[in-house]
């Protein structure tokens, strides 16, 4: 058999195979005899009729059909094996079934060919002795009276209001249903006791505006548009009309900030203890979003002189793998059930999905191209995890699970943690050849150098600058200005009595709002926006994943 490879664009191996007559006459009998053997002649015990009879009884279209089938099969996966691919898609052939049927020979050579997807490699241009620009966060004095004003935000009381029009920052309960341009009602746009703080951003643009200064049992018009990246395609950009039934109408008493508060939400004591707790916490998350902006603005100034052709399949299984991950934060950060994600996307249409994936189809491009520009640098560098500190982290991964009662595949924590530390190596080794200007968050310089990333690195995980986690009743509001995810947890809308929500709610309860929430969970998260760094992109959703609680990877993403 002769196979002969081409390059296609795609990451596309093409291959032409030829295969000798000797050994298509084989694979015809080979075929044959398992008709014979499978087919049942009147008069004939079964595998016993002539052939003659056998091919009157199958027809020859069929049996040429099956012992193509059959050659071709056998042919692809020695053509495979010889070449040493690895393949990420089935074999897509060039020919259309009845063509090569046309030209079949039991006698004579068969050629025929297609390609198959394989993982790309990236050509990487500079990554040594390069000069980048990152932004140093810093801790805003202010930022821990943001983070405790909304601790009590989430405790305030709702008491009804009944002698004035609705206001910003009121908590009204109203009804309403959507019109299009020409009075058709858009029904997936409408709710009953809709529960709203009047805040501009909870809500479509001019919305919120309308509500304020209507008055209990009144019915109102507004008019408001969607924004021009809305997520469902059919209404960006668009002007819909709202019928708006006002009904409730609260404000929020806030808690008193004393000790019994802090007692309440917290396992501290006073007001000052919890002040320094929060700013110790903070200060360790600005050191970390610092060095990741560094991390990203390495990466960023690699992948500028990085080419990469990136095969459609790879594309959509980490753009898929970008969706399971939301939703997968959506189930843990709002307790929605796997079953109430399962019934939503069931009965979701399929347009409404596909807009899904193609709000995460840069971002899966983007992590793509990264992993693989580092999965080349590591391979020119010889970069490499030794096995003694592979067991050694594996070991501590193990143990951190099994004091929870947890039991883990002990194969794919070696596989993840491989991943991480192989990535935190090559990114240290990436600052180690990198000059950086730090600026502030309004681009004026800092700090310079390219130690001082490391240095920041080692101070916020320094075991003597940890702060142990405070188990707050109330959800902890995540650090705003900081950037950092992990800072402090997201609250969950709390929809108890007395008690309101300080998250913006879904833009709108469409589609999206069976699962309360899910149009948030459908954002790119700040640790879906980082990009893997493994070694193998089939690796790389195992790379976000590491499961070792209460100990961040230092990138990794």
């Amino acid at each position: 058999m002769q196979v002969t490879q081409e390059k296609r664009p795609g990451s596309r191996v093409g291959l032409k195979i030829v295969v000798e007559a000797d050994q298509v006459k084989r694979s015809y009998e080979k075929t044959l005899r398992q008709l014979e053997r499978n087919i049942q002649i009147p008069g004939f015990r079964k595998g016993k009729a002539p052939r003659n009879l056998v091919m009157r009884q199958v027809g020859r279209e069929r049996v040429m059909a099956s012992a193509v089938d059959d050659l071709i099969n056998e042919a692809i996966q020695q053509a495979l094996k010889d070449t040493q691919l690895r393949p990420i898609s089935r074999f897509e052939l060039d020919d259309k079934v009845e063509q090569l049927l046309d030209r079949f020979n039991p006698e004579a050579d068969f050629s025929f060919s297609g390609y198959v997807e394989v993982y790309p490699e990236a050509r990487v241009g500079q990554y040594k002795g390069l000069t980048v620009t990152a932004t140093r966060v810093t801790v805003k004095p202010e930022q821990v009276d943001q983070l405790i004003d909304r601790w009590r935000d989430q405790r305030a009381t709702l008491l009804p209001v009944e002698d004035r029009p609705a206001q910003l920052g009121d908590v009204v309960v109203i009804d309403f249903q959507a019109r299009d341009a020409e009075g058709n009602p858009l029904e997936e746009i409408a709710a009953q006791d809709f529960q709203l703080e009047l805040k501009e951003e909870n809500f479509i643009p001019g919305f919120v505006a309308g509500v304020v200064g209507m008055q209990l049992d009144e019915t109102k018009e507004i008019t408001a548009t969607f924004p021009d990246d809305y997520f469902r395609k059919e209404l960006a950009g668009k002007t819909v009309t709202f019928t708006v039934c006002l009904k409730e109408i609260k404000t929020k008493e806030l808690p008193e900030l004393d000790d019994a508060f802090v007692q309440e939400i917290s396992e501290f004591q006073t007001v000052a203890e919890l002040r320094e707790h929060l700013q110790k916490r903070l200060e360790q998350d600005a050191l970390r979003q610092s060095e990741e902006n560094l991390e990203t603005a390495i990466l960023n100034a690699i992948l500028e002189t990085t080419e990469v052709d990136l095969p459609e399949t790879l594309v959509e299984q980490e753009t898929t793998q970008l969706l399971a991950q939301s939703l997968q934060s959506l189930q843990q950060q709002q307790g929605v059930t796997p079953g109430e994600i399962r019934k939503l996307l069931s009965q979701m249409p399929p347009e409404t999905l596909n807009q899904w994936m193609e709000r995460y189809r840069p971002e899966a491009i983007n992590r793509l191209r990264r992993t693989l520009a580092l999965s080349a640098i590591v391979r020119q560098e010889q970069i490499a995890v030794g096995p003694n500190e592979l067991e050694a982290e594996v070991e501590e991964v193990m143990a951190a699970y099994a004091q929870q009662g947890q039991k883990l595949d002990r194969e794919r924590v070696r596989q993840v943690v491989h991943e991480d530390l192989l990535t935190n190596k090559v990114m240290a080794w990436l600052k180690a050849q990198t000059t950086v200007n730090w600026v502030d968050s309004e681009g004026n310089p800092t700090l310079s150098g390219s130690s001082e990333g490391e240095d920041w690195q080692e101070r916020a995980e320094s075991p003597g600058t940890s702060v142990p986690e405070a188990e707050f009743e109330a959800e902890r509001p995540e650090a705003e200005g900081s950037g950092i995810p992990g800072a402090v947890e997201p609250p969950v809308d709390t929809k108890a009595e007395g008690e309101v929500a300080t998250e913006p709610q879904a833009a709108l309860p469409s589609v999206e709002a069976e699962v309360s929430g899910i149009s948030e969970a459908v954002e790119p998260s700040a640790e879906a926006a980082t990009a893997p760094t493994g070694l193998q992109p089939e690796q790389a959703a195992a790379a976000e994943e590491k499961p070792k609680p209460g100990k961040k990877s230092k990138k990794g993403k």
